[in-house]
């Protein structure tokens, strides 16, 4: 998913006006590709650490340990990505001679902190709910939402080519793409419960 959507970044990236936008580009997508490991580690302990709390699926107990694990890897994912992607889109954004002598990429590759930066906290919460997921052995839901926002995202993007946009609307578009997949994760793990947490406060009101 994340591979295909960046050969068709730097495809569009490539086709846009400008002599510094793709070596701009290929400066954030290295950043990017920098602090991924960051944000991707908690994935992995997810997938490791979760199975055991669902081999017990009817178990209340499991499940509210199971809960609170997840809770609480997704709150360091936030934490370990919003420091992270913060240092990262501070050297684009403020100090840019870091990563390039060329005053013109040095330019170009300011405006496209922000974005950076979005993109990357974003793929805090896609990596830590991808890893319950996993755990959860939620295959079918994650392949139909891998291939829903991988089908979606080039038909955006090259919307952005056709326009001969600024490239930050082509990381602009991968923010979105991040922002897709974390609410239809989250939303998949979350929002039954807190559906369930509704009806039960219901019943008590009524109870009453």
């Amino acid at each position: 998913g994340k591979l295909a959507a960046f050969g068709i970044m730097t495809h569009v990236a490539a086709a846009l006006p400008g002599e510094a936008t793709l070596a701009a580009h290929q400066i954030i997508l290295s950043l990017f590709f920098f602090i991924s490991p960051f944000l991707e580690v908690i994935s992995q302990t997810a997938q490791a650490f979760l199975p055991a709390f669902f081999t017990e699926k009817d178990d209340e107990r499991y499940q509210q340990s199971a809960d609170a694990l997840s809770g609480r890897m997704l709150r360091y994912g936030l934490a370990v990505g919003a420091v992270v992607t913060s240092v990262a889109a501070s050297i684009p954004r403020f100090f840019p001679w870091i990563l390039t002598n060329d005053v013109a990429v040095q330019e170009a590759v300011r405006p496209l902190a922000l974005p950076l930066m979005f993109g990357g906290l974003l793929t805090a919460p896609v990596a830590v709910s991808e890893g319950t997921l996993l755990a959860r052995r939620e295959l079918g839901y994650l392949a139909a939402v891998y291939v829903l926002s991988t089908a979606l995202f080039p038909s955006i993007v090259f919307r952005v080519k056709k326009a001969q946009g600024p490239v930050i609307h082509v990381w602009a578009c991968f923010a979105g793409f991040q922002l897709f997949r974390a609410m239809a994760f989250l939303g998949k793990i979350w929002l039954p419960k807190l559906w369930q947490k509704l009806l039960k406060r219901k019943e008590k009101v009524a109870v009453e």
